[in-house]
């Protein structure tokens, strides 16, 4: 009984609830468009490679063994977590290596590939990160598109192998760092966009929008003082109900014989 009465509430002023949903859903239907429509937002692409970094010459050094490998992963913990990949000077010369793989990127991935916004320092940079295992650093590109990955990825790898010297030049006593291709890039692999997260957060707010409604529902049944029912007069008189006058017939209408 309680089951039906609530939804006798809910369906007297289902239009309440229908027009709340509505708008919030067309919201969330319009901003998943648009996340539809930007590259990268709901699905992007992760292409790894893995450098060993060193030391150039270490046979000719003075220090032990020990000391050099501290010193490797030294300038291995400087290129995952320091302020290289992200430099703008770094990233432009990776923008650069791309153009210069073109011909490699076309034989990989067809003609006209596309490779998002690569000629962007600053886009590149914000898809870098790197982790780093004693004197090896697994850099991974974060792109829009597929060939986009690899190719950041790629030439991330081919630039540090020529010019990591420049990048980690320290003490002028130490010997240039090198940094050698352990493992070349990976074929992309789908990883989440970076606003894959508001899908569930539109479908949420659909669903407070539904219980927004039937909150209003409830709340302007509480405040509706008319009587609708026999019921509700039998409740709030206390009195059985003997007859009841039936509505009258719309005009135009035939009133059905019993």
């Amino acid at each position: 009984m309680e089951l039906r009465t609530y939804w006798t509430i809910i369906w007297r002023r289902i239009w309440l609830v229908a027009l709340i949903v509505i708008v919030v859903g067309l919201f969330a239907a319009y901003q998943y468009y648009h996340l539809r429509k930007t590259p990268g937002a709901l699905k992007a692409y992760s292409s790894s490679i893995t450098l060993q970094i060193g030391l150039q010459n270490t046979q000719n050094n003075n220090n032990n063994a020990e000391s050099i490998d501290v010193v490797s992963e030294n300038l291995a913990d400087s290129l995952a977590t320091g302020p290289i990949l992200t430099s703008h000077e770094f990233d432009t010369d990776v923008s650069n290596q791309i153009g210069q793989d073109m011909a490699e990127i076309t034989q990989r991935y067809g003609n006209n590939p596309d490779l998002g916004d690569w000629q962007n320092a600053g886009a590149i940079g914000g898809a870098l990160n790197a982790v780093r295992v004693h004197s090896l650093v697994t850099v991974t590109a974060t792109w829009s598109t597929l060939p986009g990955a690899w190719a950041i990825a790629n030439a991330v790898g081919e630039v540090s192998a020529s010019r990591i010297g420049v990048y980690l030049a320290g003490d002028s006593a130490q010997p240039p760092a090198t940094a050698y291709i352990v493992s070349h890039a990976t074929d992309p692999a789908t990883v989440p966009g970076t606003s894959a997260n508001r899908v569930t957060l539109l479908i949420l707010l659909v669903l407070v929008a539904l219980i927004v409604g039937i909150a209003l529902a409830f709340l302007l049944d509480y405040l509706d003082d008319r009587i609708r029912t026999k019921d509700e007069v039998a409740h709030l008189l206390e009195l059985p109900v003997f007859a009841e006058v039936p509505r009258a017939p719309t005009p135009g209408r035939s009133v059905t014989k019993r």
